[in-house]
């Protein structure tokens, strides 16, 4: 154990020595300050209520909300929230919903008539006016709609990250339930859908009690006692950035926000920035420890080349986990401290990352080892990172072409596959990263919109066994290549 820490504090030295680690500590200082110059104010609760129930009550999740689609609702129905008051730690309003009448229209009648020449000639009787059904309005046909199967899909390539990873916005086309349909539909079916609705499009636990009295339909009342402040995902907040400098928002939800940051910048942008440098500044690693005289000195020790490789790659990657660990949990804090949402799941990105990083590092050491060139070490190893994200996203277009029926019997089909079955599954990791930290921010709502809902995570066994196996091939190559050369 000596020994290993002896090496860890070579590997430090050398990282100090250069000019790249301080850059690299300074972004990441820099990063923390700027996400702590965020303010998020939420808005008060009347505001807030009445946003969530007017803005996005009229978006539905079919099939009770468990389906994998959004569907917009027909009919219009007007939400109105009223004497929002505090309770424990909720708070307690009147919903009142205003619907409109479900009208069809008679079907025209027709009749023959002669033109007094001997000719009939069909004439339509003026079409009638369309006629309220009873018992059927815009209110019972989003909550049947809401009940029942979801419409025709609409698929769309989500934007941003879902998109890139394979995910799908799917929006099914609203359904048009019959009047025997919405006469069906219960005071308890209403009540489970609302409380649904806060779920789904805010993320706020809600009891719903129908209140008859005052209300005749197609005007619906009810009492909602919700449990949980603010800092429930779906609340809106106004966001300044640079202490109050920059407005970004009057009212965005405060989950949409965080996975904003914490995804599509600091897991995307931030992510492949730290990965870029890391391999920069550990390309020197192995070959200034295998240089002519280095080399002589520590297997002088009693230590054999084998564990002396193995400690110097452990050594860089305990120093690439304690920067990641210092960059990632300094914005998760700041980011908590300042909104008031205290997700763990973002620190997921911290081993995920450090192992991400131990695939690359593994192709750095092997061609360290090979060459003794830390330049050929480091472009190679560049290399490799666009050659694996290349064939993720390849596989991402294969797995999408059979899954819609499209053709993949060509042979850029079968290279894909082959190398997608040998390599590590580098998209697979981003992949599970992103779809982590949306479920940690997004309301179901906004997984679904975002495209991220239809994703499936990819085999934790297979992504992380054969990413496991490739590091352990490339480390053993190395280790076979170091101890037949010639110090």
């Amino acid at each position: 154990m000596r020994q290993f820490f002896a090496i860890l504090r070579d590997s430090f030295r050398e990282a100090v020595d250069g000019f790249v680690i301080y850059a690299m500590l300074g972004l990441s200082a820099l990063a923390i300050v700027i996400v702590g110059s965020m303010s998020f104010r939420p808005v008060s609760p009347e505001e807030a209520f009445g946003r969530i129930a007017q803005q996005r009550f009229n978006l539905i999740i079919p099939e009770r909300g468990e389906g994998r689609t959004v569907s917009g609702s027909t009919g219009g129905s007007e939400y109105k929230v009223s004497g929002v008051a505090p309770e424990g730690r909720g708070h307690t309003f009147r919903l009142t919903v205003t619907a409109q009448p479900t009208r069809v229209v008679p079907e025209a009648r027709v009749e023959e008539k002669a033109d007094g020449k001997g000719e009939a000639r069909a004439e339509d009787k003026a079409a009638a006016e369309p006629k309220a059904v009873p018992g059927a309005d815009s209110f019972r046909a989003v909550v049947a709609q809401w009940a029942g199967k979801a419409g025709e899909g609409v698929d769309f390539g989500a934007g941003g990250k879902g998109g890139k990873k394979g995910g799908r916005a799917v929006f099914s086309m609203p359904t048009e339930p019959t009047p025997e349909e919405q006469r069906a539909v219960t005071t308890a079916l209403m009540e489970e859908f609302l409380a649904s609705q806060f779920d789904a499009q805010a993320g706020i636990s809600a009891t719903v009690k129908r209140v008859t009295e005052g209300a005749a339909e197609p005007t619906y009342a009810f009492d909602v006692a919700t449990a949980g402040g603010s800092g429930v995902r779906g609340w809106p907040h106004q966001v300044k950035i640079f202490f109050g400098a920059v407005n970004i928002s009057d009212d965005a939800p405060l989950g949409m926000v965080l996975w904003g940051i914490e995804d599509k910048v600091i897991n995307g942008l931030g992510a492949g920035v730290a990965l870029l440098i890391s391999v920069i500044l550990t390309a020197f690693y192995v070959p200034n420890m295998i240089r002519k005289g280095s080399v002589d000195l520590l297997i002088s020790k009693p230590i054999g080349r084998t564990p002396l490789l193995v400690y110097k790659y452990v050594g860089g990657l305990t120093f690439i986990f304690l920067v990641s660990a210092f960059t990632v949990g300094g914005m998760w804090l700041v980011l908590a401290l300042r909104s008031g949402f205290w997700d763990p799941t973002f620190l997921v990105l911290i081993p995920i990352l450090t192992f991400t990083f131990a695939i690359l590092y593994s192709v750095s050491v092997l061609v360290g080892v090979a060459t003794r060139s830390p330049i050929v070490a480091m472009l190679a190893t560049i290399g490799a990172m666009f050659f694996f994200w290349l064939v993720g996203v390849g596989k991402q277009f294969v797995e999408e072409r059979r899954n819609t029926g499209g053709d993949t019997s060509g042979w850029l089909v079968t290279v894909i596959d082959g190398l997608n079955a040998v390599l590590p599954r580098y998209k697979d990791l981003d992949t599970i990263t992103s779809k982590l930290i949306a479920e940690g921010t997004l309301t179901p709502a906004e997984m679904r919109m975002v495209g991220l809902a239809s994703l499936d995570y990819p085999s934790w066994g297979v992504t992380f066994g054969m990413s496991f196996a490739f590091i352990a091939v490339m480390l053993a190559l190395a280790c076979w290549v170091f101890n037949r050369r010639d110090s």
